[in-house]
């Protein structure tokens, strides 16, 4: 007698936002992470990095003045969809409510202004909006990677690296759900 269950396939996400929720969930709170690593346990063969260093705060600031301005033109581009659409524009823009969030708490008293104007984007629907949106994105991780290399402190590395991944998730969810392909994300890298 057998046993086993008949094989069945398993179904692709019917909408937009179970397809962005399947890409992007895994990294939604990246941003979180701590900086527990292999190389914490190993015994130093350097002067280690500083966990904090206030040279940080200009460059910190500039992310979150980049990191506003995504919020605030994920906002706009509100008012041009809705549905699914709606959605996920919503739970993208709130990821970087959150990298704001983040980046000034960190900062502290330190933090500038967590506003800024919203990046220009062609109104239209989903179809227009998602490819400027994820070249936006692609932009605004680009940022993040070039400040990497300047940051002394390994909190604040830590931080804006998680964040560069899920933005990457943001560019490569956002051409996948608007008919494009990620061959264009994996060549940009």
């Amino acid at each position: 007698m057998d046993t086993h269950s008949p094989e069945t396939q398993e179904s692709a996400p019917t909408s937009r936002r179970a397809l962005l929720a399947s890409l992007i969930a895994a990294g939604a709170s990246v941003a979180v992470a701590g900086r527990a690593s292999a190389a914490d346990d190993a015994a130093p063969t350097t002067t280690a990095p500083p966990l904090h260093s206030d040279a940080d705060a200009a460059t910190l600031n500039s992310l979150i003045t980049r990191e506003a301005a995504m919020v605030a033109t994920y906002n706009a581009a509100k008012a041009s969809v809705s549905g699914d659409d709606l959605a996920v524009i919503e739970l993208i823009a709130s990821h970087h409510v959150a990298y704001v969030q983040s980046l000034a708490g960190y900062l502290g008293r330190k933090a500038g202004a967590t506003t800024a104007p919203a990046l220009p984007v062609n109104a239209g629907g989903y179809s227009v909006l998602a490819p400027q949106l994820a070249s936006l994105e692609a932009a605004t991780a680009a940022a993040h990677v070039a400040a990497l290399k300047t940051i002394q402190g390994l909190d604040a590395a830590t931080l804006v690296a998680s964040i560069i991944t899920v933005e990457a998730r943001h560019e490569a969810a956002l051409l996948l759900s608007a008919g494009g392909s990620v061959d264009s994300v994996a060549s940009g890298l």
